[in-house]
């Protein structure tokens, strides 16, 4: 028969062999070529940082709206508040039961993720691992609990909807359906969404959305998420937060 079999036990022929060992280092270095691309193609990261090698503690306010946060007194902020968002680990956000301590004074521990001058805290599920109520008022409570809402002014602005745990220092922001993907997950889990806009002299601002009340997005934003969008909207300063304020039928793709 002069057809080729293939025999598991049997030594590879010798011509297969040189072929194979001169051709897997190249095939590595392609390989590794090929990588460097991808990974070079996608968006700068800029500043962010998903400090996880150490736990970050915190002590201030909780609050639930229009996201879980903890506000901290912060005498060098002009607002003289720092706001640190709170997540859960993975995606899994809305899955945390915060209503019993909201407008408590709190100590929360966890991972910190920054961004340059916005954090956020990373927890576990379970609120025994993370969180204690403090039994004691702070001197700026009320403040920290409910900061003045400060008019900036209305503006249509160009730009990216983000999830905020990926864009502050989780993931390196990407392109194309996979990151579209990641980013819709992380919303839809209660993670809270960001918009990302340039300004006319290239500086980047990224403010917290909200529906045109305060309240938290609806999910009907989702098919947006990641995609070049527009909308006309009312800027907000909550403490050092700025806020975007416009409901999800605001936005539309460009």
């Amino acid at each position: 028969d002069q057809h080729e079999m293939f025999v598991g036990w049997a030594s590879a022929p010798k011509v297969d062999r040189r072929f194979l060992l001169a051709a897997m280092p190249l095939g590595l270095v392609s390989a590794a070529g090929v990588s460097w691309l991808n990974a070079n193609a996608l968006d700068d990261p800029g500043a962010g940082a998903w400090l996880t090698s150490a736990t970050h503690n915190v002590t201030g306010v909780l609050s639930m709206h229009p996201y879980p946060m903890v506000r901290i007194a912060d005498p060098s902020s002009s607002s003289g508040v720092r706001t640190v968002l709170v997540v859960a680990q993975g995606k899994c956000t809305s899955s945390l039961n915060l209503k019993s301590v909201s407008g408590q004074t709190v100590h929360a521990s966890g991972v910190l993720i920054e961004r340059r001058n916005r954090q956020m805290l990373e927890v576990p599920p379970f609120l025994q691992d993370w969180l204690a109520v403090v039994d004691q008022r702070l001197p700026d409570s009320n403040l920290l609990a409910s900061p003045p809402v400060e008019t900036v002014g209305w503006a249509r602005l160009a730009g990216t909807i983000m999830d905020s745990k990926c864009f502050f220092g989780v993931m390196r922001p990407g392109r194309g359906k996979t990151h579209k993907a990641c980013a819709s997950l992380c919303i839809r889990g209660g993670i809270p969404p960001s918009y990302w806009v340039r300004t006319a002299d290239g500086r980047e601002s990224v403010m917290l959305m909200t529906d045109a009340n305060g309240d938290p997005m609806s999910m009907d934003i989702l098919p947006l998420v990641a995609d070049p969008v527009e909308a006309d909207g009312e800027i907000v300063r909550v403490g050092d937060l700025l806020q975007f304020r416009a409901d999800a039928g605001a936005f539309r793709r460009i």
